[in-house]
């Protein structure tokens, strides 16, 4: 598809570190639009420790692809979000440095076994239970498996180190179990089995005369949103008369359609919005996508029995994160942390 008006892809990479002519990444590349390539460069330093842009990039991915279908037209509300989400994951990478630090000290090690349930666990949550998605991924930032595997194995060491530092309270009561669960058992189902029943326009980016543009598109997608949103226009009514999707004819109505098998950005958008809600015009690679939710149907949470650990896990964590956050400062106070992008 021809770029929008708004920022480029190659302004996208220069927020996130890694849009270059000259240089290539130091665990290979991929050519970038305009000829441009990704580089991994170093994003921050924390005691001399690197964190790379590829990380950045790679733990930014499900945030970036969202915002991309959320704001087609990539303008200051999209870069607003951007930069802001950027800032919040170097953040956490340059604190899991700090924490990192501390753990190595210890001669501590993480097992193999705890490394690849934590991979199961992104790929099922993040990527729709989508191995190749995730592979695909990780090439985009530049990053291999083995990285990926790696910053895993960081990020498990540090929740042992918190664990093992700060969670050695009191233990949580049945009740504050209970409480807890009640209030997250949601994060613990297995979404791959959840269903979505939805309305759908879909306006191509190119339209029926030769002269049309992706702008004009995305222009008549906002201004069909429009009247239906101010009721001058029924759904059913604006399906038929522009949509381009197989279900036009039927007022744009789908039937019921398993989580699996929708792009995982997508998804994510629309397993989110309130029945009836309407969302739009989102972008995809073939043009744009005005949505309203009839239904959903989402998949069992499992019985406490299953998952009282992690529940258990997640209380601890939250009696002490007061104090948690307070040796980080201290661990931030003492560090020499430097960032570049």
């Amino acid at each position: 598809m021809k770029l929008l008006a708004g920022i480029s892809i190659i302004a996208i990479l220069a927020i996130l570190g890694g849009a270059d002519t000259a240089h290539c990444a130091q665990r290979g590349h991929q050519a970038a639009p305009s000829g441009k390539r990704i580089v991994n460069r170093i994003a921050a330093t924390v005691n001399g420790r690197p964190v790379t842009s590829a990380e950045v990039r790679a733990r930014l991915d499900p945030y970036l692809r969202e915002l991309l279908m959320l704001y087609p037209d990539r303008g200051p509300r999209f870069v607003a979000e951007l930069v802001k989400a950027k800032g919040a994951v170097l953040k956490e990478l340059i604190d899991r440095e700090l924490v990192l630090s501390e753990f190595e000290t210890r001669g501590a090690m993480i097992p193999e076994t705890v490394v690849d349930e934590e991979l199961n666990r992104r790929i099922l949550y993040q990527f729709n239970g989508k191995r190749d998605l995730l592979l695909q991924t990780l090439r985009q930032s530049g990053m291999s498996l083995n990285d990926f595997r790696e910053s895993l194995r960081k990020e498990t060491a540090v929740a042992a180190m918190r664990s093992s530092r700060y969670d050695r309270g009191i233990p949580p009561t049945p009740d504050e179990i209970r409480a807890e669960y009640n209030a997250t058992k949601s994060d613990y189902r297995d979404i791959t089995k959840d269903t979505i029943t939805y309305d759908k326009i879909f306006i191509p980016a190119v339209g029926s005369t030769q002269d049309s543009t992706p702008e004009q598109q995305l222009t008549l997608a906002q201004e069909i949103c429009r009247k239906i949103k101010s009721g001058e226009m029924k759904f059913e009514e604006a399906a038929r008369t522009y949509s381009a999707d197989m279900h036009a004819q039927d007022g744009g109505s789908w039937p019921p359609i398993a989580r699996a098998d929708l792009a995982v950005e997508f998804a994510n958008i629309v397993f989110s919005l309130p029945v009836g809600e309407l969302a739009g015009p989102l972008l995809d690679p073939a043009g744009f996508t005005i949505v309203r939710v009839r239904g959903k149907r989402l998949a069992p949470a499992p019985p406490l029995s299953q998952v009282k650990d992690a529940v258990d896990d997640a209380v601890r964590r939250k009696q002490s994160e007061k104090r948690y956050l307070e040796w980080i400062e201290r661990l931030r106070d003492k560090a020499v942390i430097r960032t570049f992008i």
